[in-house]
């Protein structure tokens, strides 16, 4: 039962960890967040099984090991909120400092170019896109933190599950607007050979 329960508490930490890094990997958050992921890995000694559905035994693990499995959320709450930081205050400073000024200059000097004004568009959409899901998504972990696993362990697994899908949804914006800054770069580049 033990060895289980520890097999099972270490498939959900590595669930969380591994969007952890790959968003930290997407987004270029960096090395630290990359060592604190290996380095929880090694501390929890790599064992790791797929999860199908919840059986009683892992419904054991978790009222066994909630406040760890407590404790390693809030950490990633923490994290993915100073995660959301950086990117809301990166995001803004690319509309607001890059892609806006250029196709207001652009306008003023007749040299408008739609794909720009529609990127800007996407990208401003996207941006308010991204920060609503992160809403979700932290409110859904707030949900999460706050249910008492050791009384309902399979409405804990399930709203785990739920806030995961969150979480990819909120990977699946950062990608489009890395699509969106690649576009304008692309689309600017492009003007070169008119102005």
């Amino acid at each position: 039962m033990r060895k289980k329960g520890l097999t099972f508490y270490c498939t959900i930490l590595l669930t969380f960890c591994q969007d952890l890094l790959r968003k930290s990997r997407l987004l270029g958050v960096g090395l630290k967040v990359q060592i604190a992921f290996f380095a929880l890995l090694a501390s929890l000694g790599g064992r790791f099984c797929a999860v199908q559905a919840i059986s009683p035994n892992q419904s054991a693990a978790i009222v066994e090991h909630c406040d760890t499995i407590k404790d390693e959320l809030k950490k990633v709450q923490k994290e993915d909120a100073r995660v959301r930081v950086y990117l809301g205050g990166y995001y803004e400073t690319i509309l607001t400092k890059f892609i806006t000024p250029l196709n207001v200059r652009l306008v003023e000097n007749n040299l408008s170019s739609a794909g720009l004004v529609e990127n800007q568009n996407n990208f401003a959409g996207t941006k308010t896109l991204f920060a609503n899901d992160f809403i979700a998504y932290q409110q859904g972990l707030e949900e999460l933190v706050g249910l008492d696993c050791r009384q309902e362990p399979e409405k804990f697994y399930d709203k785990l599950t739920t806030v995961r899908q969150k979480r990819k949804i909120m990977v699946q914006d950062v990608l489009k607007m890395r699509n969106l800054i690649s576009e304008h770069v692309r689309l600017v580049e492009g003007l070169r050979g008119k102005v």
